[in-house]
């Protein structure tokens, strides 16, 4: 397996001494400058028609993806995916200067951790670096030695005499915020396997994966992603002057009980093929007031983060609203409670409010508006959308608590009340079952290679059902169900002005798709590093060793 590990070192220095933090100048000059790499080669050279930059669509940032194809013989093809967008380099600090500069960063960062270690994981990063078998630098571990084992495998394959079957290199930007290059690239997939005369066998996607302590369980193959929405909350009050606060309903109390219901809730946490997703956690609650004065909020907004593994758009939805209920209903109890106290201590007439919570999702919120509002409602809708769909300086979810307090005012309701949706991009889960011939023919040769490439290299390489993290995995093996995607549009307040995909053309591509990609540690921090004897050597020899089989199985379907 001594074949590969300086090849993809090398490429790796390159890719990440080029700079590409997602949104950036940076990210947009990347596509290009892969692919006038990929250019230069001699098989590219030969034949310029199987290499193509293809702008993103439906994106406000300019920016490309690369695909690379290699032919053999026939039209069985294999795909190898991998993001080229980084995060960024702020909490580098006094390093940041040598961020993409692996080899000069390498002895400062060392320097620096002896000076002043900080804790066990700066300890271990030290120990690690100490060693010659890490390299850190932004973007060496997520996910730059990923695509560089991806270009040193069509290097590979251009150079074998009678290759059988093609191997088709994916190159995108934008998986960090939104993943906007894989979405353009799968809906592109159908159109250019038609042009080129491919038959899509597999994919193979080449994220990074990475653990703290070092008992192999990022060395491995996994065989599906985590799916994710991001739940959100507009939760309506009641003003009132701070010296009566039983006249009022403060949505910041709505807002913390709903976050005490779901924040780390285990019993949220969605489990399969013996895997359990991690609980949801709470990424934003704040009211929206936006000056000083003793009025309570009139709105406070919540999102959170909720991964899925089996679990439905409907079940996540149903969860979301009973919980958000209960929620209102609690809090408004324990409202209920002192004010009766607080009656009492002064030896006044209790006075307290029947107050009726209304719940509602923004689908039922959307119907109330056009029933009541009807064209005049759509219109300041949509000339809402129109004017913030253009402003990239908007993220998703506050693009959607616009939209949704519009909607809000244009109801008539009065709080207390909360509106439930979804804030963001969907991301459906991805699991091989094994259920169809592809999918059979790939796991068996997952499990046969990984178990001889463990076995020849003497390092452990588990087989896992999950991705733990969010990944394009999601826009390549994933089937969302023709009610799952209806649920989520109709309650994405996003959908369609500022996100648009095909989701059921995810099932009609039906490719299956596993991931393997370096392992390191502390991938998004300064201590990112890639560890290389696996990283530049097994991933790519497994890669290679899947990826010719699945090329050489004689079809069954």
């Amino acid at each position: 397996m001594n074949t590969w590990y300086e090849r993809v070192r090398t490429l790796t220095l390159r890719l990440v001494s080029w700079p590409s933090i997602t949104n950036t100048a940076g990210e947009t000059q990347f596509g290009q400058r892969l692919f006038d790499l990929l250019a230069t080669q001699p098989y590219f050279q030969a034949h310029p028609e199987n290499l193509r930059l293809e702008r993103t669509a439906h994106d406000l940032h300019e920016r490309y993806n690369v695909f690379a194809l290699v032919r053999g013989t026939g039209p069985r093809t294999v795909a190898l995916a991998s993001h080229y967008d980084v995060v960024g380099i702020a909490n580098y600090g006094s390093l940041a200067e040598w961020a993409y500069a692996p080899e000069e960063l390498l002895p400062r960062l060392i320097d620096e951790l002896e000076r002043a270690p900080t804790g066990a994981g700066d300890q271990l990063a030290l120990t690690d670096l100490r060693s010659g078998a890490y390299l850190p630098g932004r973007g060496a571990l997520d996910m730059k030695s990923g695509l560089a084992a991806g270009i040193a495998l069509l290097e590979r394959f251009a150079q074998e005499p009678s290759a059988q079957g093609n191997l088709l290199l994916i190159a995108t930007p934008d998986e960090e915020e939104a993943s906007h290059g894989m979405r353009t690239a799968a809906s592109l997939l159908p159109k250019l396997a038609g042009e080129w005369g491919l038959e899509l066998q597999a994919a193979i996607n080449l994220d990074a994966s990475g653990e703290r302590d070092d008992d192999g369980a990022g060395r491995a193959v996994y065989l599906g992603t985590v799916g994710k929405l991001l739940p959100s909350v507009l939760l309506i009050g009641r003003e009132s002057h701070a010296g009566s606060p039983f006249d009022g309903v403060n949505p910041n109390l709505l807002a913390a009980e709903l976050t005490r219901r779901v924040e780390c809730n285990v019993a949220l946490a969605d489990n399969a093929a013996g895997a359990v997703a991690p609980p949801p956690v709470s990424l934003k609650q704040a009211d929206l007031k936006a000056h000083y004065d003793v009025t309570m909020p009139h709105a406070a907004w919540c999102y959170f983060n909720l991964l899925t593994h089996r679990r439905t758009v409907a079940e996540v939805m149903e969860l979301m609203v009973s919980l958000t209920r209960s929620a209102l209903d609690d809090a408004l109890a324990y409202l209920g409670t002192q004010s009766l106290r607080y009656a009492e201590l002064h030896g006044r007439p209790v006075r307290e409010k029947q107050w009726q919570p209304t719940v509602l999702t923004v689908a039922e919120l959307m119907v109330r508006v056009q029933e009541r509002g009807g064209v005049d409602a759509q219109r300041r809708l949509d000339e809402l959308t129109a004017r913030l769909a253009t402003d990239p300086s908007m993220d998703l979810p506050l693009f959607s608590r616009h939209v949704v307090e519009v909607l809000w005012s244009l109801s008539g309701l009065v709080g207390p009340a909360a509106v439930v949706g979804f804030g963001s991009l969907y991301y459906p889960p991805a699991y091989l079952e094994g259920a169809t011939p592809r999918q059979a023919r790939l796991r068996e040769a997952v499990t046969k290679h990984v178990s001889g490439v463990a076995r020849e290299s003497g390092v452990s390489i588990q087989l896992r059902p999950f991705f733990p993290g969010i990944s394009d995995m999601s826009f390549l093996g994933s089937s969302p169900t023709a009610d799952d995607i209806a649920i989520m549009t109709a309650n994405t307040a996003a959908w369609a002005s500022r996100i648009r995909f095909d989701y059921q053309a995810l099932g009609a591509l039906d490719l299956p798709t596993i991931n393997i990609g370096p392992w390191g540690r502390d991938y998004h921090q300064r201590t990112e590093r890639v560890q290389m004897p696996y990283s530049f050597e097994i991933v790519p020899e497994l890669i290679w060793r899947i990826a010719r089989d699945v090329l050489h199985a004689q079809p069954t379907d």
